[in-house]
């Protein structure tokens, strides 16, 4: 009825919205109500061919190319080797000193001699019957004394000290050994001047 109106009336404007209705739905109709207007359609998966394996191709044989053969290289002196102990040219050598008071054997520095590099190995006798210790000292000047060492066991004609000479600046020095009683008192001291230098 509507559209019987529509048409007797000529109106040509109602009969273009109609026309462009239409045209909507056989659009929409064509591709289908589950896509929305203006999309692609994704396209069908294709079936991938599969390989197909080659029986036997473990067997065969394998044969490799011939690699040239290199140049031999020269000869190349041998590195150090940085833990092997190094060859020393040093052998011990005794350190010349002056005795400027040594009164008894018991208490004695008897040699300073010079072996690795920088050490002095000083030697002699230190004891007494009722010993509590022995000490190693060292002074510039004769009046302030740095203790360089300490033990309580007695020595006779061995070791004393391994002194490291790098610790101290070159120059004229006084070493001297001590040893003291269970009382804490102590015979004149044995003491020696040397010269160290680099």
């Amino acid at each position: 009825m509507q559209f019987r109106r529509i048409w007797q009336r000529g109106d040509v404007l109602g009969v273009l919205v109609l026309a462009g209705l239409l045209l909507i739905l056989a659009a929409v109709a064509e591709r289908g109500f589950d896509r929305p207007v203006g999309s692609v359609a994704a396209p069908l998966p294709t079936e991938t061919p599969q390989p197909t394996p080659t029986d036997g191709w473990w067997d065969q044989s394998l044969t490799p190319n011939p690699q040239p053969k290199l140049p031999a290289l020269p000869s190349v002196p041998a590195l150090p080797n940085p833990g092997a102990a190094a060859p020393t040219s040093n052998q011990p050598a005794p350190v010349p000193f002056t005795t400027l008071a040594c009164p008894q054997a018991t208490v004695r520095i008897a040699q300073i001699v010079s072996g690795r590099p920088g050490w002095w190995l000083v030697t002699g006798t230190a004891v007494h019957p009722e010993l509590d210790y022995w000490k190693m000292e060292l002074s510039a000047d004769g009046q302030h004394w740095t203790l360089l060492y300490r033990h309580a066991v007695p020595v006779t004609g061995g070791q004393l000290l391994d002194f490291n000479t790098r610790t101290v600046p070159p120059g004229v020095y006084q070493l001297r050994l001590v040893v003291v009683d269970e009382t804490g008192n102590y015979a004149a001291p044995c003491t020696v001047q040397v010269t160290l230098t680099r």
